[in-house]
């Protein structure tokens, strides 16, 4: 299995080279072509929002076709097809169609690629770690490579950038193994009308309920951050230069956590993951709220390995436990919908208001975030009991890309 396990991380190296540019320099390059502040919260909100329904979708589809392979295809190929059309086109509404549709795109790719890797690792012995260590490790050097190129060639760079990143998560994608052809004797349409009932089932099922509560407060506690964290750190006085160089310090404490997955979640239940991770959100999040000098800054930013790293394994690994296999997809899905969609676009919007307002002092609202995802991940805690939320179907005895 080590073959399969270089070729997810290949994957997840391509993944990360996206969310290393987009991240950090994505806001900032929209308003070097002249897009305002509230127009830029817009036009993300927008795609987090969308993402609610996208992700799911999808994710329903990948499982009823038991292909997840297919759908990470399909999808980077139209982030492929925004972020090139992005490099030429120049008007407002032809920006906000191309971004929204690429980054919906990506979105919607990333927890497909997350279940298979998660599962995977589990039933042939590889450690995820191992594996997801790589998005993180090339999110950092796209962060650095990236503030490089802008000091050098402008923030006019961002969309080239993101087009080649993208063109390699295709090309990664390829080389995973096929799906068997003509595995099942149903229709489609009667495996994904099956699926979408146990994906209903699952969402009326209260543990489930507050797991995303919990897993959506807290990885939304980072909205400000993503969506805005740049162009603030930019109006303080901050070089482009500079943020690519402190933006990626925190990804060094998530990939030194990934590292060690296998112990962690040894020691550690998936809700204690997601509390640790919101008790962090608040520290960091209210540090950054005051414009600290910049070695507090970046002591702020070493934090991240827990407000991101822990809160994730833990979400993924209860999706693991807790979803059957045959909605592994599904269930990974919902859950960056909730972390990293519904939330997400929720707190981005607002952000868009708030920072206009109140300029860093929004991050207090993230502090906030952390704290309600505590009190979720308590709740977790005494009402699941470790065991699958759902039943029904026999467990899959053949789980394919």
């Amino acid at each position: 299995m080590k073959h399969l396990s270089t070729r997810l991380s290949f994957s997840q190296a391509a993944s990360g080279s996206i969310s290393g540019v987009f991240t950090p320099f994505f806001s900032a390059s929209l308003a070097f072509r002249g897009i305002s502040p509230d127009q830029i919260g817009l036009l993300l909100s927008t795609a987090l929002i969308l993402r609610a329904l996208g992700g799911p979708l999808s994710g329903i589809m990948a499982d009823a076709r038991n292909d997840r392979r297919f759908m990470m295809l399909v999808l980077y190929w139209i982030t492929l097809a925004g972020f090139g059309a992005l490099c030429v086109v120049n008007s407002p509404i032809l920006i906000f169609i191309t971004a929204v549709a690429a980054y919906v795109a990506y979105g919607a790719a990333t927890p497909l690629l997350e279940s298979v890797s998660v599962r995977l690792a589990e039933r042939y012995g590889f450690d995820y770690g191992r594996v997801r260590i790589w998005a993180s490790t090339l999110f950092v050097v796209m962060n650095v490579g990236g503030g490089i190129a802008i000091k050098f060639l402008s923030l006019g760079v961002i969309a080239p950038m993101l087009a080649v990143a993208a063109a390699v998560a295709v090309f990664s994608t390829l080389l995973l193994p096929k799906a068997p052809s003509n595995e099942h004797s149903t229709k489609l349409s009667q495996r994904f009308k099956a699926t979408w009932a146990e994906t209903r089932e699952l969402l009326q099922a209260p543990v489930f309920l507050i797991f995303l509560a919990a897993a959506s407060f807290e990885q939304a506690s980072h909205a400000f951050y993503y969506g805005y964290g740049g162009l603030h750190w930019r109006s303080i006085g901050y070089s482009e230069l500079l943020i690519g160089l402190i933006w990626p310090l925190g990804v060094l404490g998530e990939i030194a956590l990934f590292s060690i997955a296998p112990k962690v979640q040894a020691r550690l239940s998936p809700p204690k993951l997601i509390f640790l991770g919101g008790m962090i959100c608040a520290i960091r999040w209210t540090i950054l709220a005051f414009d600290p000098p910049l070695p507090v800054v970046i002591f702020a930013q070493f934090l991240h390995g827990g407000t991101f790293a822990l809160a994730h394994l833990g979400a993924v690994f209860f999706v693991l436990k807790a979803v059957p296999q045959r909605l592994a997809a599904t269930g990974q899905s919902l859950y960056f919908v909730g972390a990293q969609g519904v939330m997400m676009g929720i707190m981005t919007l607002a952000g868009g208001a708030l920072y206009a307002a109140w300029d860093g002092k929004t991050y207090l609202t993230s502090a906030a975030c952390g704290v309600i995802a505590m009190g979720f991940a308590v709740l977790l805690s005494r009402t699941w009991n470790g065991g699958r939320i759902i039943h029904g179907e026999a467990e899959e005895t053949v789980d394919h890309i």
